[in-house]
């Protein structure tokens, strides 16, 4: 496959992706990961977050977040998933994650829901 061709198909992954499931993250603001299920993001979440299931979270991340020293907030349920998908990402060498906990814990904390 040539380049041209992976970056395109590259492309067509990662822009639904983005559509679908929050965007980048707004310049100075860290990167909310929502670690659920679609299912469970589709029914709330915190208004900026960007959908990537826990256990997906290894594969997609660099789409969203390429700088290993970007700011990344996750939040789950109650805050196992999220730390099931902090322990991923300092594998790969992020080193700016904050498990936030649960949903719940968002709201409490002045993040706003859709």
């Amino acid at each position: 496959m040539t380049k041209q061709a992976g970056f395109l198909a590259m492309l067509l992954w990662v822009v639904p992706a983005l559509a679908d499931h929050g965007g980048p993250p707004v310049a100075g603001q860290p990167l909310v990961v929502d670690v659920r299920t679609e299912g469970e993001y589709r029914q709330e979440h915190v208004r900026e977050a960007v959908n990537i299931p826990y256990d997906e979270i290894a594969q997609r991340i660099a789409a969203f977040a390429p700088d290993h020293d970007a700011r990344i907030v996750l939040y789950c349920r109650s805050g196992r998933r999220a730390g099931i998908a902090e322990q991923a990402l300092h594998q790969l060498g992020y080193g700016r994650i904050e498990n936030k906990g649960g949903l719940d814990d968002m709201r409490r904390n002045g993040y706003r829901t859709d």
